[in-house]
């Protein structure tokens, strides 16, 4: 039996609204065209990662695939598992309806640093993927869907047995938060950018997103959305 990559990572990424998404769109193409050609960067879809870099391998099995009627001889086993995992995602947000995020506007937008190496005397660093950042509140909209993608996601391998929500915020900065762009530069940030406003997503995308670097972020490829249409008032 084929055997599922530990290596190969899955993103859930909840997606502004229109028109915000293409306004941050243009925002980000104006600081990477004012960033210095032979140091490009790369273009993503904006986003609020609200689970990131799970290993595929701990999301499904070869055997829950095997039983699903899902694999082929010929297929790729890590797509396949990442299909059955985007239909369990799906499921579990079909009635959820809408997530709000807000953004802690006080604290601004910023860049996370991080140690460079070992010793205290190598300074700090800024974080690729934190190097223009605004924090987000821990609202029950948002804890709440992190809690049903995370029963979701390792619904059958039980990989998430009483493990903490906080393990999905990743270091230095360990906030939900937003990315106008990925660099390794601390003046990414022109003066007057703002923290996004505050807006509720009705659909998130599910993306392959490994390798973890700079330099990988335009290959990462989308796997699959998922809609939360808002609930009706009446």
């Amino acid at each position: 039996m084929k055997i599922l990559s530990e290596s190969k990572r899955i993103s859930l990424w909840i997606l502004p609204p229109e028109p915000l998404r293409t306004t941050l769109s243009s925002i980000q193409s104006d600081i990477i065209a004012s960033h210095p050609k032979d140091r490009r960067l790369p273009t993503f879809l904006p986003h609020v990662t609200l689970i990131g870099g799970i290993p595929i391998s701990e999301c499904c099995s070869a055997e829950e695939i095997k039983s699903g009627h899902q694999q082929h001889d010929d297929g790729d086993i890590d797509e396949e598992a990442a299909r059955v995992v985007l239909r369990r995602l799906q499921l579990a947000f079909q009635s959820h309806g809408g997530i709000t995020c807000k953004s802690i506007e006080e604290k601004g937008v910023f860049a996370e640093r991080t140690p460079a190496g070992d010793g205290a005397s190598e300074g700090m660093v800024v974080k690729w993927n934190q190097s223009c950042v605004s924090i987000l509140e821990r609202n029950s909209s948002l804890m709440k869907a992190m809690q049903v993608a995370d029963d979701a996601l390792f619904a059958t391998t039980g990989n998430n047995k009483e493990l903490p929500m906080e393990r999905h915020f990743k270091p230095p900065l360990f906030e939900p938060h937003y990315s106008f762009v990925y660099g390794n530069d601390a003046h990414l940030i022109p003066a007057s950018l703002e923290c996004p406003p505050t807006f509720t997503s009705t659909e998130m995308v599910v993306m392959w997103t490994h390798p973890s670097e700079l330099a990988a972020v335009e290959s990462w490829k989308e796997i699959g959305r998922v809609s939360m249409p808002q609930r009706s008032m009446i």
